[in-house]
């Protein structure tokens, strides 16, 4: 997301709460996903076929 579309998005949104700030903080200093992570992600986050049913 570019700053430009951060700085808007802060601007109008709700006052937030403390642990929202830091939640914020801390999702905005995350790095970017690499190749090797998104593959791992994918993985993980497959459906499975032949589980229980809920």
């Amino acid at each position: 997301m570019s700053e430009a579309a951060l700085a808007a998005r802060r601007r109008n949104a709700p006052k937030s709460s403390a642990i929202d700030t830091y939640v914020r903080k801390i999702v905005e200093r995350a790095p970017e996903l690499t190749d090797e992570h998104i593959s791992k992600l994918r993985t993980l986050l497959r459906p499975v076929n032949g589980g229980a049913q809920e």
